[in-house]
C-alpha cells in the first residue's frame, strides 16, 4: 500500500469470520479499524477487546451514518447481506460482502445497478482466487498446459458439524449458498468461462429430521461457454471423523493432461490421538505476527484494502457475485423442477 492515509474500516458482523475482518484490518498499516457492529452487544466488546475498534454499534445503520467511516465489511449470514451491502452503497461508502453477494436475483441485481450508479468499489470475497492451488490451477490452463478443458469437477463439503453446531442459521442457508458460491465462482475463475446451462438434483430429509431445515446436498452439472461440462458437489451430511471440516478437491481434465487441487485434505499434518485422523487448515489462515497477516483469507480481505487505498483491481466485484447469484439460483430451479435451465448469454 502506498497511501499515506489510513482507510477507516467498518465490520458488519463479529462472528467468526468477522473476526478474520478485524484481525486484518487491525494488522495493515494502511488501514484503521475504525469501528464493529453486531446485534449481540457481547460479541462487539469482544471484538473491541480483541483488536482495538474505536467505536462499537448495534445497528448497521447507525453504523453507516457514521462520517468516520470510509469503507464497511460485511460477514453477517448469508441470508443478511443484500440490505446491508446495498445501504452501504447508498451511504457513499466502499463494502466487501462474504459470499454470495446477495441470496435473491432482485437483491444482487439492485446492489450491481447501485454500485454502477454511486462509483464505489464493491468486492465480494471470493478468497480461494488467492487460495495458492486455485491460482496454480487457473495459470496452468490459462498457459494451454492441458490444452481445452473438456469436464471438470468441484467438491466443496462439509461435516455435519457446520450446519448443526458452527451455524445458527444453518436452516435460513443451505449448503449451496454457504460453499457453492465459493466453487462456482472457483470454477469461473479458473477456466476464465461463464456457465450457460444448468442440470440439478438436490436431497433432503436427514438434516431436517434433525432439526435443521435444509437440504442435504445439492448436486450440479454445469455446462460452461467454453465447451466444457462440470459436476459440482455441495454436502452438509460428511460424517463427523472426517479428518476436517471442509472438503475441497476440484480435477480438470484437458484434451492434452489433467489437473487436481486437495486443498483440505492433503495430509501435510496429521495427528492421531484417539479419534481418528485429524488434520489442520495450513493455507487459509495460518500463524503471523503482530502487524503480518496469515493466509490466502486474510489475504483476500487485504487486497479489498488495497483497492480502497491504492485503487488496486478488486480480486471480484459486483458483477461477480451477479453471476454466481444468477447460476445458484438457477441450480435451484433446476433442483425444483427437474428441468435444463438455459442462462441468457452465459449469465
Amino acid at each position: 500500500m502506498t497511501s499515506s492515509r489510513k482507510v477507516r474500516f467498518g465490520v458488519v458482523g463479529a462472528g467468526l469470520w468477522g473476526s478474520f475482518h478485524c484481525k486484518t484490518l487491525s494488522a495493515i498499516e494502511g488501514a484503521e479499524l475504525a469501528a464493529v457492529c453486531d446485534l449481540d452487544p457481547a460479541r462487539v466488546a469482544d471484538m473491541q477487546k480483541q483488536f482495538g475498534a474505536a467505536k462499537t454499534y448495534t445497528d448497521y445503520r447507525q453504523l453507516l451514518a457514521d462520517p468516520d467511516i470510509d469503507a464497511v465489511t460485511v460477514a453477517t449470514p448469508d441470508f443478511a447481506h443484500g440490505d446491508i451491502v446495498l445501504a452501504a452503497i447508498q451511504a457513499g461508502k466502499h463494502v466487501m460482502s462474504e459470499k454470495p453477494l446477495a441470496t435473491t436475483l432482485a437483491e444482487v441485481e439492485a446492489i450491481a445497478a447501485a454500485a454502477d450508479k454511486a462509483g464505489v468499489k464493491v468486492m465480494v470475497d471470493f478468497h480461494n482466487r488467492v487460495n495458492p492451488a486455485i491460482v496454480a490451477a487457473r495459470e496452468a490452463i490459462a498457459a494451454g498446459e492441458i490444452g481445452m478443458p473438456l469436464h471438470a469437477s468441484a467438491k466443496l463439503s462439509n461435516t455435519v458439524f457446520v450446519p448443526y453446531d458452527l451455524l445458527s442459521w444453518a436452516g435460513r442457508s443451505s449448503a449451496l449458498w454457504f460453499l457453492g458460491s465459493h466453487s462456482l465462482d472457483a470454477l469461473r475463475f479458473i477456466m476464465g468461462a461463464e456457465v450457460k446451462r444448468v442440470q440439478a438434483m438436490v436431497r433432503r430429509g436427514y438434516l431436517a429430521s434433525n432439526g435443521v431445515n435444509t437440504a442435504d446436498v445439492h448436486l450440479s452439472i454445469l455446462e460452461f461457454d467454453n465447451g466444457a461440462i462440470a459436476q459440482m458437489e455441495n454436502s452438509w451430511v460428511l460424517p463427523r471423523d472426517m479428518p476436517g471440516v471442509v472438503d475441497f478437491r476440484m480435477e480438470f481434465i484437458g484434451e492434452k493432461g489433467a489437473i487436481q487441487t486437495d486443498t483440505a485434505q492433503n495430509s501435510a499434518f496429521s495427528k492421531y490421538t484417539g479419534s481418528g485422523r485429524r488434520a489442520h487448515d495450513l493455507l487459509g489462515v495460518t500463524p503471523a505476527a503482530g502487524g503480518r497477516i496469515g493466509g490466502f483469507v486474510m489475504e483476500a480481505i487485504a487486497r479489498f484494502i488495497d483497492s480502497v487505498a491504492d485503487d488496486a483491481p478488486l480480486l471480484a466485484d459486483a458483477q461477480d457475485g451477479l453471476r454466481v447469484t444468477r447460476v445458484l439460483t438457477a441450480i435451484e430451479e433446476a433442483a425444483a423442477t427437474g428441468k435444463i435451465i438455459t442462462l441468457a448469454d452465459g449469465v
